[in-house]
């Protein structure tokens, strides 16, 4: 991989906007404004669009002839790990304020995006350390592009996910997108009054924003994505998931690519404060694919530790084994990275939004609904739970999928997680009750 990161090229501005009008070109006025739209916040601001601005300003002139294709996992996804970051003005400016893994789905074409918890402990080249420590300790020994690509490698080991590249992105990117864009309109679920946010000048200021429909500018939207002092990590998560969609929105809305001045103006703003190992070429390549994605059937988790809802799988370890620290630990290895797989790599699984049913072929009292718990943590709908009507116990787990292809990824996930048989649809299979289930899972006591 090349890492390209402010290396800014010299040409004059005639050359500059000959790079942009073969961007327009490559990609259409729509497809470019999508792709400019396609900004997050915190753990992830890209957009083809977006990484293109800043690799034709980071990469010399020679670069732009050697085309080449994105580096792909297995299942021919291109992961790519983003790091929000304060940055070199502010005390702890490496630390990943946000962390976030989006998974491109080139064939579908789609694309997937995992929140990390800031808190959550790993192992990594530079030792075990909480997650958002990884990019500033490696930074400060190694440099930033060894840094870098020592949290892709943390990352890929414990999700299970190869990660193909990564970018870094200083916060005040955000402040001057929004502003560039007009401001964003976006819902607020719930009252948020932070007394705790940060000034700027080792001091506090209360940032206060009411349950509704509100228009921000850059400011305001930055307080409302990194505020967290009287909320969790989770929620600040999930809100910077909704400003992605926010700005996308806004975005689509405005012809940006007619008005050469702001397209100048978002080259600064991505040459100050994006480092990415994502090379020019690449960049392009990504951008072809982020042009024809439907962002309404997207799929988005936030790592967490409730563990009565969804993606809560993690838990908190006594303090004094972490040096007094509060650290966050998966509760079981195994599924949190089946369930970040599933995420990232096979999202269309939870897209069939299969209909389940949960029965105890046992004589285990609450075994249907400790798998009911289990399996809504992976973002199953388990409509229906209770027991088994049979005359002898049922030793192995079976399933029936009532509704063949439709559900056909969901059933083959569930034999996984459940060690179960799915057994063939023939004619002596009982008839579907009411037409409302699609899978029915009958516990065995394997």
């Amino acid at each position: 991989m090349k890492f390209k990161a402010k290396r800014i090229c010299k040409g004059n501005l005639k050359v500059k906007n000959k790079y942009w009008r073969q961007m327009v070109r490559w990609f259409g006025l729509r497809g470019s404004v999508l792709l400019i739209a396609f900004v997050c916040f915190t753990g992830v601001i890209v957009a083809g669009a977006n990484m293109l601005h800043a690799s034709l300003l980071s990469n010399s002139t020679r670069s732009i002839f050697s085309l080449g294709p994105l580096d792909k996992d297995e299942f021919g996804h291109t992961n790519i790990l983003f790091l929000g970051v304060a940055g070199e003005a502010e005390e702890g400016g490496n630390l990943s304020d946000s962390i976030m893994v989006v998974s491109i789905n080139p064939n579908n074409p789609s694309a997937s995006f995992l929140s990390l918890p800031r808190d959550l402990f790993i192992g990594s080249d530079i030792g075990d350390r909480k997650i958002n420590e990884i990019y500033a300790a490696a930074r400060f020994k190694h440099g930033n592009e060894e840094g870098l690509r020592i949290a892709e490698r943390a990352l890929s080991k414990f999700t299970g996910v190869d990660i193909q590249y990564g970018a870094t992105i200083n916060f005040a990117v955000f402040e001057d997108i929004i502003d560039a864009i007009g401001g964003i309109d976006i819902f607020v679920p719930q009252d948020i009054k932070d007394p705790f946010y940060p000034d700027g000048n080792y001091g506090y200021e209360t940032f206060v924003v009411r349950k509704g429909m509100h228009h921000f500018d850059g400011k305001t939207a930055l307080k409302y994505a990194r505020s967290r002092k009287t909320s969790s990590d989770y929620d600040r998560a999930r809100r910077q998931q909704d400003l992605i969609l926010a700005i996308k929105k806004r975005a689509m809305d405005q012809r940006l690519l007619t008005d050469f001045d702001k397209l100048k103006k978002f080259y600064k703003i991505f040459r100050e404060y994006v480092n990415t190992d994502l090379s020019i070429s690449e960049t392009i390549a990504l951008a072809k694919i982020m042009v024809s994605i439907d962002y309404n059937n997207s799929v988005m988790a936030v790592l967490n530790d409730d563990q009565t809802k969804k993606d809560g799988f993690l838990y908190t370890p006594a303090r004094e084994f972490y040096g007094g620290q509060f650290v966050l630990l998966p509760e079981n290895l195994r599924d949190t990275q089946l369930f970040m797989n599933l995420v990232l790599i096979q999202p269309e699984i939870l897209l069939e939004n299969a209909q389940i049913s949960i029965l105890n072929g046992t004589s285990i009292q609450g075994k249907a609904g400790e798998a009911s718990g289990r399996l809504r943590r992976f973002g199953f709908h388990v409509i229906e739970t209770g027991n088994y009507e049979s005359n002898t116990p049922i030793f192995r787990t079976f399933i029936r999928n009532y509704s063949g292809e439709k559900t056909d990824g969901t059933a083959k996930i569930l034999s996984e997680i459940l060690d179960a048989e799915i057994i063939p649809m023939g004619e002596n299979v009982p008839p579907n009750p009411d037409n409302l289930i699609d899978i029915q899972v009958v516990l065995g006591t394997n």
